[in-house]
Parts: structure tokens; C-alpha cells; sequence
């Protein structure tokens, strides 16, 4: 027989007796047979089992809920993530084509530029006492003389400086 209440201590006397006990618990009068005992305790466990069952299966739900809103969160982000890695992809083939598009400008404008150097003209013997200010309007007299037929309008220097020095009258390396 199952009691709610502990054991008086040894020597101690209690004023209740076994079957005064028994009257004022419910509990201990249902549990006084066995049958009845295990009754009430497999429907004890039937009642836990039933709410741990419902708690279980509303706890699946849940985290069912948040994987389901997890799945979708992560798709729109792979997908979002793929239209950047598309952009960046973009982005890095046009930055490409960009450095080799300025690299053969740079090539074509290096070879403008040398072509420019191949029409310089290199005039030995003039004078050092001419001036720079005066250095176009003698250079244009001159090639005048060798080009008679060439209208005014069409002469044109870009540039006229000084390049080269007069020869020396000793060389260093001879004496």
C-alpha cells in the first residue's frame, strides 16, 4: 500500500492511526487495492505520455516552421548571391577588355608619336647667335629656298629647338 505521508521517526508517537491516515487521503484511498493501484497508474502515465506526445509533435511543428522559413531565406539569398557573382563576373570581363583596350591605345599613341619623330628634320650649320624666337622664321626661309613652290598656308612647324651642338674644335678623347 502506497502512503503520502513518511514514517514517524523511531519512538515517536503519532496521534493518527493507519486507518484514520488512509481516510483523509483521496489518493491513498484509490491506490488501497492493487488493481486499482495500477489502474490509476497506467492512466497516470497514459495522461503524461498523450501530453508529452502533444508537446513533442507542436515542438516538430515548430522547427519544421523555422527550417521551412530558413529554406526560403537561404534560397533568395543563393539566389541573390548568384545574380552579384553574375554582375561581378561582368564587371571583372569589361575591367579586362578595358586594361587591354588602354594598353593598345597606349601602343597605338607610342607609335603616333614615333611616327611624328620620323618627319623631325635635323638642320646642320646654323648659326649659335640665332636666337629661338627667330629659330622658325629661318628654318621656313630656308627650306623656302630648296621648296619655292610651296604656298605660305601650307608651311607649318610644330615645334623648331635647338638639338644639337656646335662640333668641337678638339675632340677630348684625342688629346
Amino acid at each position: 500500500m502506497l502512503t503520502t505521508q513518511r514514517p514517524a521517526a523511531r519512538g515517536a508517537q503519532t496521534d493518527q492511526t493507519p486507518s484514520h491516515r488512509e481516510a483523509d487521503n483521496p489518493t491513498a484511498m484509490k491506490l488501497a487495492s492493487p488493481e486499482a493501484s495500477n489502474a490509476a497508474i497506467l492512466q497516470s502515465l497514459a495522461e503524461v505520455k498523450g501530453f508529452l506526445v502533444a508537446e513533442i509533435e507542436h515542438t516538430a511543428a515548430e522547427v519544421k516552421a523555422e527550417i521551412t522559413v530558413i529554406g526560403t531565406r537561404t534560397t533568395a539569398i543563393e539566389q541573390h548571391m548568384a545574380h552579384i557573382v553574375t554582375a561581378h563576373n561582368g564587371s571583372a570581363t569589361l575591367t579586362n577588355a578595358l586594361k587591354h583596350w588602354i594598353t593598345d591605345l597606349e601602343i597605338e599613341l607610342g607609335d603616333i608619336f614615333n611616327r611624328a619623330r620620323h618627319n623631325n628634320l635635323r638642320i646642320r650649320g646654323l648659326p649659335e647667335t640665332v636666337g629661338d624666337a627667330e629659330l622658325e622664321a629661318i628654318l621656313v626661309k630656308c627650306l623656302r629656298q630648296g621648296l619655292p613652290d610651296i604656298p605660305d598656308h601650307l608651311w607649318h612647324v610644330d615645334r623648331a629647338h635647338r638639338a644639337l651642338r656646335a662640333l668641337a674644335t678638339a675632340h677630348p678623347w684625342t688629346s
